[in-house]
């Protein structure tokens, strides 16, 4: 999933700093992984658009998901360009797996992004929420990513 975070972000052309933030957005939450040791590695601003981009356990269920995204947008675009690559991924996954309460999920976080952006944030890739919202079941969904194929001859 990361992985094919930071390739969207890739396809989508943005810098190496907002890919390296996509690969390594769920790294707080699934590792030992410090934010302190991302800013070490790879700067503090990669560091912020990860945190932006991860729970905040302390907090209930139901406040999750509106405080990820109101971090996302209060760390300025690009974190927010982050999740919106995030949710576009799992969204695909739920789509294919028929997951229904998944979709759900997903639809209300892009909900939530078109509500978050910034008028002046005209990125294509919010473009996405809107098709996430609208997706009703049974529609044809075209994911719009090319198959990136990795060439593994040395």
């Amino acid at each position: 999933h990361s992985l094919r975070v930071g390739s969207l972000l890739f396809y989508y052309g943005y810098d190496y700093e907002t890919q390296i933030a996509g690969i390594l957005h769920d790294i707080l939450e699934d590792s030992d992984v410090t934010e302190w040791l991302i800013a070490e590695k790879f700067g503090q601003n990669i560091a912020s658009i990860v945190k932006a981009n991860s729970k905040n356990n302390s907090l209930t269920k139901s406040e999750i998901l509106e405080d990820i995204v109101k971090r996302c947008h209060e760390y300025g675009k690009f974190a927010l360009i982050v999740k919106m690559a995030d949710v576009y991924d799992n969204f695909r996954f739920y789509v294919r797996a028929e997951n229904e309460s998944e979709i759900e999920r997903c639809k209300f976080l892009a909900n939530l992004i078109i509500q978050y952006r910034e008028i002046t944030w005209n990125d294509d890739i919010f473009n996405l929420a809107n098709l996430i919202v609208n997706y009703q079941k049974g529609d044809f969904f075209d994911f719009h990513i090319p198959t990136i194929e990795v060439n593994t001859q040395i």
